[in-house]
């Protein structure tokens, strides 16, 4: 997965003119299309067979964005053999192309004889046809176009410009090779639209909507002075687990995939989160190798998740409400103390120094 570029960055290959910005967001939806049925695709038989609907779609899809950007000459209501060949045409007929008719029309004819007379398609003539259908789709953005499908960007369907800046950022650390730094800012990017969406729906300017955690939950200090060090121990152990169970209790009242967020959670790092001014760290709670699949799965599930909670948004907040800090600090990896709190640091080890010397 290549570096996602916005419309004014995009540099084609040869003659082909770079999209339009409308053009641009019609192929960001063909690029989701692909992952879809990649997604289905990996589902048990004959679940997976549904796969064939999504790789047709796709393919429909980039032939009627390639075709209307280059002005070909398509019959109206044309099958999909004369829709391809009119394409196909308007490109120049190029061979990377007109060599794959044959597979197309196959690909074709086959999501018919699904959809019309129930007809299952094997495993291996399933990955056969998503092969076709991602090598047809990315020569036809190519040609069109000038530039790969992965280049363009899926992030037009998040909202919150700091979490695409995150997502964008994985994607650059995935495309350097470091995929410990890419998944850790796919669960920055997660965890800061959650919270975003949360923090707009109260109802006393204070806790969500969605918190079910009381207000005068006793701290583990607490716990330790009523029952005891080892009692304590185990309340707060009991804590935990019901702090867990809270948090995806709100998961799933947001929308959230809680099948895919628990893949999500034991691949991607845990972060501890400050409230003063410094930055998130990251520990790796995986121990097995991450993977190009990992990161993949990580990241569609990560869009997905602001296209849910984008679906069902809403404000609700009191009149009077209270004056929270920016958490938004808490989610840069990059952060660094602003310049008073470096003055107060400085100060702070010079005052320090001088005791020592003193002493």
């Amino acid at each position: 997965m290549s570096h996602a570029y916005n419309v004014d960055e995009i540099e084609t290959v040869g003659k082909a003119q770079p999209p339009s910005e409308s053009e641009t967001e019609r192929l960001s939806l063909i690029r989701y299309q692909l992952l879809v049925a990649r997604q289905i695709l990996q589902s048990p038989s004959p679940i997976n067979s549904l796969a064939m609907n999504a790789m047709q779609d796709t393919v429909e899809s980039v032939l009627g964005a390639a075709g209307d950007h280059v002005r070909a000459q398509i019959p109206n209501r044309a099958d999909f053999d004369k829709l391809f060949d009119a394409v196909a045409a308007a490109l120049g007929s190029p061979d990377e192309i007109v060599g794959l008719r044959r597979a197309a029309i196959a690909l074709n004819n086959a999501r018919v004889g699904l959809k019309h007379h129930g007809n299952l398609v094997r495993d291996e003539t399933l990955r056969r046809h998503f092969d076709v259908a991602t090598t047809l789709s990315n020569e036809l953005v190519k040609s069109a176009f000038g530039l790969e499908l992965d280049a363009i960007s899926m992030l037009v369907f998040v909202k919150d410009d700091q979490a695409r800046g995150l997502i964008e950022s994985a994607e650059e650390h995935f495309g350097r090779g470091d995929l410990p730094q890419a998944m850790f800012r796919l669960r920055l990017a997660f965890d800061l639209m959650v919270e975003e969406y949360e923090s707009r729906k109260s109802t006393n300017g204070w806790g969500s909507i969605f918190d079910t955690k009381p207000s005068f939950y006793p701290s583990s200090l607490d716990l330790k002075r009523e029952f005891g060090r080892e009692g304590g121990d185990y309340i707060g152990k009991i804590g935990e687990w019901v702090a867990s169970l809270d948090s995806l209790t709100r998961l799933g009242a947001h929308g959230v995939d809680l099948q895919r967020y628990a893949y999500f959670d034991a691949t991607a790092p845990v972060v501890q989160y400050y409230l003063g001014d410094l930055a998130p760290v990251m520990f790796e709670r995986f121990k097995g190798p991450l993977t190009e699949e990992h990161f993949r799965s990580g990241y569609l599930f990560v869009v997905d998740s602001g296209i849910r909670l984008a679906a069902n948004d809403y404000d609700l907040q009191p009149t009077m409400r209270a004056q929270h800090s920016d958490f938004r600090s808490k989610y840069d990896p990059d952060h660094k103390p602003s310049e008073r709190d470096q003055s107060t640091e400085a100060s702070d080890a010079e005052g320090s120094g001088n005791e020592s010397q003193s002493s």
